[in-house]
C-alpha cells in the first residue's frame, strides 16, 4: 500500500514537471518547426518574385475605380509603355527667286546711245548689241524709264537736232528740259578676243570662247557732265559655245558678263542724282508735267514748283558745276496720269507757275 509519505512525492513530481512543459512551450517538438505567430497582415494580391516564393504585398492596393471617360476632343496621352517620339522641327522652305528691286521714290528717265565699237570685227553690229544688253538689264530692274531711241530722235528733229548729236552738252540740256531726261548713257567695248578649236579630232563642230571689255559711261544730262564711267570684263569661262554660230553665242556671253559686272555699282551711282522733271505746258489750271506714272507718280501726289535755277560754270575749267535752287513758286497736287509717261496737277500753294519750270519731290 501506498502510505503518506508516497503520496507527498508523487505530487511534487507531478507539479514539477508540469512547470517544466509549461516554461518550454516554445522548444518546437519532434524537430518540426512550430508556425511563429504573426501579426495577421491584410489581404492583398500575390506577386511572384522572381527566385522566391509567392508573397503576399503588405500594402494592400487601393481600391481599383473605372477609368474616365475619355473625351473625343481631348487627345490620348502615351502611355509608359508607348514609345515617345519628338517631332523634328519642319525645314523652312527654300526661297523662290527674288522679285525685282523697287526703288523707293521716283525713277529716273535716262536714254541709251550705242555703244562705240572699238574691236576687230567693225562690220559686226556689236555696239548696238551692247546698248540692246545694257538697255535689257536696266529695264528688268524696274528703277529707272528707258526713253526709246526713236521717241527722243523725233524730239531732236523737231527741234533741229540729230540723236547722234546727244553726246553735245547743249543738245543733253535741251533733252532735259523737253523730255525730262536726266542721264544719258554711252560707252565703248574693246579688247575683245575669240579662242575658236575642233571640239575633236573627230568632229567637225566648232568650239568658242570669248572675252570682252564693257566700258560704261554715265553722263548728267542736265549739265553734260561725266559723273562716272564704269569698266566690266569677262573671264573666259562661261563663255563656252559650240555649233554653227558659236562665236557670236559667245561674244554675246561675254557681253552678259561684262554688263553684269558693273550694273550695281551704276545704279548706286544713278540713284544720288536728285529726281526732277519739268512743266511741259500751262493751260488755265491745268499744269501737264513731263513724268507719270512710269516715272512714279501716282494721284494724290504733292510736288514742288521752283524758277529754273541757275547754272554756275567753273572759272578756270569752264565746266559746269551744276544748277542752283531757284525760288519755290508754289506747290500742285497730281489730279490725273495720261499717256505714257505724263501728269495733270492743279496748284494748291502759289501762283505765277510756267513752262519749263523745275518739280522736285516734297521727300527729301
Amino acid at each position: 500500500m501506498i502510505n503518506h509519505k508516497q503520496c507527498l512525492r508523487i505530487l511534487i513530481l507531478t507539479i514539477a514537471l508540469l512547470f517544466l512543459l509549461s516554461s518550454c512551450s516554445n522548444i518546437p517538438l519532434f524537430g518540426k518547426k512550430k508556425e511563429e505567430k504573426t501579426e495577421k497582415l491584410p489581404e492583398g494580391k500575390t506577386v511572384t518574385v522572381e527566385g522566391m516564393e509567392k508573397i503576399k504585398a503588405i500594402n494592400p492596393p487601393k481600391a481599383e475605380t473605372p477609368p474616365p471617360k475619355k473625351n473625343p476632343a481631348q487627345p490620348t496621352l502615351p502611355t509608359r509603355e508607348t514609345e515617345m517620339k519628338v517631332a523634328s522641327t519642319p525645314t523652312r522652305p527654300f526661297s523662290s527667286s527674288p522679285l525685282p528691286f523697287f526703288q523707293v521714290g521716283f525713277k529716273r528717265k535716262v536714254t541709251i546711245l550705242d555703244f562705240e565699237n572699238n574691236t576687230p570685227y567693225k562690220e559686226e553690229k556689236i555696239g548696238e548689241a551692247v546698248a540692246k544688253k545694257l538697255s535689257d538689264k536696266l529695264e528688268a530692274t524696274q528703277r529707272v524709264v528707258l526713253l526709246d531711241k526713236t521717241v527722243v530722235s523725233e524730239m531732236l528733229n523737231r527741234e533741229g537736232f540729230k540723236f547722234d548729236s546727244l553726246t553735245d552738252p547743249s543738245v543733253m540740256k535741251r533733252a532735259h528740259q523737253s523730255l525730262g531726261i536726266q542721264a544719258v548713257i554711252l560707252g565703248t567695248i574693246t579688247d575683245l578676243s575669240l579662242l575658236s578649236s575642233k571640239a575633236s579630232e573627230a568632229s567637225d563642230e566648232e568650239v568658242t570662247f570669248a572675252t570682252a571689255k564693257v566700258e560704261t559711261r554715265l553722263i548728267d544730262a542736265s549739265t553734260g557732265n561725266l559723273l562716272k564711267t564704269f569698266i566690266g570684263r569677262s573671264p573666259i569661262f562661261g563663255t563656252k559655245e559650240t555649233g554653227e554660230y558659236s562665236r557670236g553665242k559667245a561674244v554675246l556671253k561675254a557681253i552678259d558678263f561684262g554688263i553684269d559686272d558693273i550694273l550695281e555699282g551704276f545704279l548706286r551711282q544713278l540713284d544720288l542724282l536728285d529726281w526732277t522733271t519739268t512743266i511741259a505746258k500751262m493751260e488755265g489750271e491745268n499744269i501737264y508735267l513731263n513724268a507719270g506714272k512710269l516715272s512714279g507718280i501716282r494721284i494724290g501726289d504733292t510736288l514742288e514748283v521752283y524758277e529754273p535755277g541757275k547754272e554756275i560754270f567753273h572759272p578756270a575749267t569752264n565746266l559746269s558745276l551744276g544748277w542752283t535752287t531757284g525760288k519755290l513758286r508754289g506747290a500742285i497736287k497730281i489730279t490725273e496720269l495720261f499717256g505714257v509717261d505724263a501728269a495733270i496737277g492743279k496748284p494748291v500753294q502759289g501762283q505765277g507757275f510756267n513752262s519749263n519750270d523745275v518739280v522736285k519731290s516734297t521727300t527729301r
